[in-house]
């Protein structure tokens, strides 16, 4: 069979980052679409991933695609940024094939009985870790061309129009028996972080694990009524397939993306210790919570070429720390910093606006202690509510929460400390004037300017913040 397996076409920059500058930064490749891919190459279907937000695509170019390619299924993956866009892509596919489409990806997750009202002409919706469904899906339709209405982890739309809802799939208990991304079918000369995000080029996204060893926070779908066990691969296993990268794709780099990478001592050693063993002499960042990490396992990972560490900060308030179950101290988040300048790591903190309780006063309270703690840089977000979790359940209570999602930056949740979305436009503005354009902040970057080659970084960088902060 040939699978046809895309993300839609969207503006990343405006909607997933909240910037109205262009630029061409802020891709990573679709880890969901390679990890689906893996086990249905390995069985002999032929398959081809559509990246459209990097290729610059509109719906026209996806329909020559398909033309050229002829597949027999089309499976979608879609954020919520790109929740419109993908309905909108659906109708219009729908209009010209008669092909069954498969919708899956966090937005799919989050808001699983809305898709289907938004898209009236798509077929099915697998929920969960997608890999053993899709290929389920993908071996009945080959023999029944149709497709089925029985596969745990889906949901499907029969002729009569209801919608046949199964119970969630079990996820993989052993991580290291799921085969790792189809990365052959990627092109990585397409792909590029944010600016100052990176160090050398390409760059690879790589999961060592799934689910969240802490689960608990308010607001994250790894702790809604969806989450899943907390797994992780071997070191072993991880550093296998960095080699296939490095030796495949000439990968230079590499981005850790679980929810948190830098938990587990031993682990983490490990994982050093077998990088030094092979050679391999990579810079790495990776995601972290400031209260599972200490300096010792820092300046073990640095010296293996840990230099970025990203912290979910959430707030500079602890009581609202304490309301989101987030199960930091503010204390903890300034130890975490100190550390990782100590250890000369760049340190990437992101703060959401607009948590409930949240006035303007904590507000910027949140923004003073962001300046006090001396990030190297610091992302401000509005608070999303995503299905499933506590905070959704509460925001539809208060009734005020905004369905459709409009883009990164545009609130979708009014606490009542705040008297409409426009005001907490203006705070996020704020925030980021008020961290970016200290001259302290200015002075301490400008010393860091001392390779030329990171000139344009630079720039970028400052084109992105006037998109986000003005």
């Amino acid at each position: 069979m040939k699978i046809l397996l895309l993300t839609p076409p969207f503006n990343l920059m405006e909607k997933g980052y909240g910037s109205k500058r262009k630029l061409r930064a802020g891709f990573f490749p679709p880890l969901a679409l390679g990890y689906l891919a893996a086990p249905l190459i390995k069985k002999g279907h032929q398959i081809k991933i559509i990246d459209s937000s990097p290729l610059n695509y509109e719906n026209e170019d996806i329909r020559r695609e398909v033309d050229e390619f002829k597949p027999d299924l089309i499976g979608i993956s879609a954020v919520t940024a790109s929740a419109e866009e993908t309905y909108s892509l659906i109708d219009f596919l729908k209009g010209h094939y008669d092909l069954p489409i498969v919708l899956g990806g966090p937005h799919v997750n989050c808001f699983p009985d809305l898709v289907f009202k938004e898209a009236p002409k798509l077929d099915m919706i697998v929920l969960g870790e997608g890999e053993r469904i899709f290929e389920e899906v993908v071996d009945y339709y080959e023999d029944n061309k149709e497709l089925p209405i029985e596969v745990f982890g889906t949901r499907v739309r029969l002729e009569d129009g209801s919608i046949k809802m199964n119970p969630l799939a079990e996820s993989v208990a052993n991580l290291d028996e799921v085969l790792p991304p189809a990365h052959e079918l990627y092109d990585y000369s397409l792909y590029r972080p944010l600016p100052l995000q990176y160090k050398k080029m390409p760059v690879a996204n790589i999961l060592t694990s799934r689910g969240c060893p802490w689960g608990r926070c308010t607001f994250c779908f790894e702790a809604g009524r969806a989450s899943q066990k907390y797994r992780r691969h071997s070191p072993e296993r991880v550093i296998k397939e960095i080699k296939f990268l490095i030796e495949t794709q000439k990968i230079k780099e590499v981005a850790f993306w679980d929810d948190n990478f830098l938990v587990n001592e031993d682990w983490v050693n490990k994982f050093c210790d077998l990088l030094d063993k092979e050679g391999i002499k990579i810079p790495w960042s990776a995601y972290a919570r400031v209260n599972t990490i200490n300096r010792s396992m820092m300046e073990r990972a640095s010296k293996s070429g840990l230099w970025n560490i990203f912290y979910g900060i959430e707030s500079g308030n602890q009581d609202l720390l304490d309301r989101i179950r987030k199960g930091i101290t503010l204390d903890q988040i300034r130890q975490a910093i100190k550390w990782s300048n100590q250890l000369k790591i760049d340190s990437r903190g992101s703060i959401m606006l607009a948590l409930p309780g949240e006035t303007p006063a904590k507000a910027l309270k949140t923004i003073e202690f962001a300046c006090d703690v001396d990030f190297t840089y610091v992302q401000f977000l509005p608070t999303h509510p995503e299905w499933g979790t506590d905070l959704y359940d509460d925001a539809l209570k208060s009734g005020r929460i905004v369905p459709m999602y409009k883009g990164r930056t545009t609130p979708t949740y009014i606490p009542d400390g705040y008297k409409d979305a426009e005001e907490i436009k203006k705070m996020l503005h704020l925030a980021y004037q008020k961290f970016y354009f200290r001259p302290k902040y200015i002075w301490k970057h400008f010393k860091r300017l001392r390779d030329l080659s990171k000139l344009k970084q630079y720039f970028d960088a400052f084109m992105y913040i006037i998109g986000v902060g003005f």
